[in-house]
């Protein structure tokens, strides 16, 4: 049987523009947020996964198939998670949205976020 050995695993977050990470058209409800975003890191087996994600003002649907613990690095959103509260979050807040409930985002100001999933399966890059 093979040791395993753990290492600490170091990335910078990449400054100024972020890869395109699209918002599927279906769940877009007005404007245009456009998405992008970067993996940082991953745990080995690949269940948690860390990144940084921007946004362009606008309104989406969204349905959780992960836990999802966020930081709000720049920027203002509205969250609604249906049937419930709605929630303002701005730089220095944080939150977590478990996985299986549907919220509604509506991007105020050009936002940028980190986020940590935690993720039933295997989460693939």
């Amino acid at each position: 049987m093979q040791d395993l050995v753990a290492r600490i695993l170091s990335t910078q977050a990449p400054e100024g523009g972020l890869p395109d990470m699209p918002i599927d058209a279906a769940q877009i409800t007005s404007g245009n947020p456009v998405a992008r975003g970067a993996i940082l890191a991953q745990s080995s087996d690949r269940k948690v996964t860390s990144g940084v994600w921007s946004c362009e003002p606008g309104a989406f649907d969204w349905d959780y198939t992960w836990d999802e613990f966020v930081y709000v690095m720049e920027g203002s959103v509205k969250i609604r998670q249906e049937g419930g509260e709605e929630h303002l979050l701005g730089p220095g807040d944080t939150a977590h949205f478990p996985v299986g409930i549907r919220t509604h985002w509506e991007v105020i100001e050009p936002m940028r976020k980190f986020f940590v999933l935690r993720t039933p399966e295997p989460f693939e890059l």
